[in-house]
Protein backbone atom coordinates (compact mmCIF):
# COMPACT_ATOMS: atom_id res chain seq x y z
CA UNK A 1 0.00 0.00 0.00
CA UNK A 2 1.38 3.36 -0.98
CA UNK A 3 -0.37 6.67 -0.74
CA UNK A 4 0.49 10.26 -1.66
CA UNK A 5 -0.77 13.20 0.39
CA UNK A 6 -0.10 16.92 0.53
CA UNK A 7 1.97 17.88 3.58
CA UNK A 8 -0.79 20.24 4.79
CA UNK A 9 -3.29 17.38 4.87
CA UNK A 10 -0.86 15.07 6.70
CA UNK A 11 -0.04 17.72 9.33
CA UNK A 12 -3.61 17.84 10.59
CA UNK A 13 -4.04 14.09 11.12
CA UNK A 14 -0.53 12.58 11.14
CA UNK A 15 -1.08 10.36 14.18
CA UNK A 16 -4.28 8.90 12.71
CA UNK A 17 -2.53 8.25 9.38
CA UNK A 18 0.37 6.44 11.02
CA UNK A 19 -1.85 4.35 13.31
CA UNK A 20 -3.84 3.08 10.33
CA UNK A 21 -0.80 2.30 8.19
CA UNK A 22 0.01 -1.45 7.96
CA UNK A 23 3.56 -2.68 8.48
CA UNK A 24 5.79 -1.75 5.55
CA UNK A 25 3.20 0.50 3.89
CA UNK A 26 4.21 4.03 2.97
CA UNK A 27 2.87 7.54 2.53
CA UNK A 28 4.60 9.98 0.18
CA UNK A 29 4.32 13.58 1.34
CA UNK A 30 3.87 16.09 -1.47
CA UNK A 31 5.17 19.64 -1.04
CA UNK A 32 3.47 22.88 -2.02
CA UNK A 33 5.08 22.79 -5.48
CA UNK A 34 3.64 19.32 -6.18
CA UNK A 35 6.91 17.40 -5.78
CA UNK A 36 7.51 14.55 -3.33
CA UNK A 37 9.49 15.77 -0.31
CA UNK A 38 9.34 12.88 2.17
CA UNK A 39 8.41 9.23 2.53
CA UNK A 40 6.85 7.85 5.71
CA UNK A 41 7.15 4.08 6.15
CA UNK A 42 5.34 2.18 8.89
CA UNK A 43 7.59 0.13 11.17
CA UNK A 44 4.81 -1.42 13.24
CA UNK A 45 1.51 -3.16 12.48
CA UNK A 46 -1.37 -0.76 11.90
CA UNK A 47 -4.59 -0.78 13.85
CA UNK A 48 -6.97 -0.64 10.92
CA UNK A 49 -10.51 -1.87 11.32
CA UNK A 50 -10.15 -4.09 8.25
CA UNK A 51 -7.23 -6.00 9.76
CA UNK A 52 -9.00 -6.43 13.12
CA UNK A 53 -12.09 -7.80 11.45
CA UNK A 54 -10.07 -10.69 10.03
CA UNK A 55 -12.34 -11.14 7.02
CA UNK A 56 -11.91 -14.00 4.59
CA UNK A 57 -9.93 -12.00 2.00
CA UNK A 58 -7.41 -10.83 4.61
CA UNK A 59 -6.93 -14.36 5.94
CA UNK A 60 -6.43 -15.78 2.44
CA UNK A 61 -3.95 -13.01 1.53
CA UNK A 62 -1.98 -13.73 4.71
CA UNK A 63 -2.00 -17.45 3.94
CA UNK A 64 -0.83 -16.84 0.35
CA UNK A 65 2.04 -14.69 1.61
CA UNK A 66 3.05 -17.35 4.15
CA UNK A 67 2.99 -20.11 1.53
CA UNK A 68 5.05 -17.97 -0.86
CA UNK A 69 7.67 -17.27 1.82
CA UNK A 70 7.96 -20.95 2.85
CA UNK A 71 7.73 -22.54 -0.62
CA UNK A 72 10.78 -24.72 -1.31
CA UNK A 73 9.86 -26.59 -4.51
CA UNK A 74 11.40 -26.19 -7.95
CA UNK A 75 8.02 -25.24 -9.39
CA UNK A 76 5.81 -22.45 -8.12
CA UNK A 77 2.61 -23.26 -6.25
CA UNK A 78 0.62 -22.00 -9.24
CA UNK A 79 2.44 -24.42 -11.57
CA UNK A 80 1.77 -27.35 -9.22
CA UNK A 81 -1.93 -26.46 -8.96
CA UNK A 82 -2.19 -26.12 -12.75
CA UNK A 83 -0.72 -29.59 -13.22
CA UNK A 84 -3.06 -31.06 -10.62
CA UNK A 85 -6.10 -29.65 -12.43
CA UNK A 86 -5.18 -31.21 -15.80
Amino acid sequence: MSEALPIKMAESNLEELLNGLPLGASITLIGSEGCPVALLVSLQPGKTKKKQAGNWDDRMDALAQKVSRDWKGEKTAVEVLSEMRR
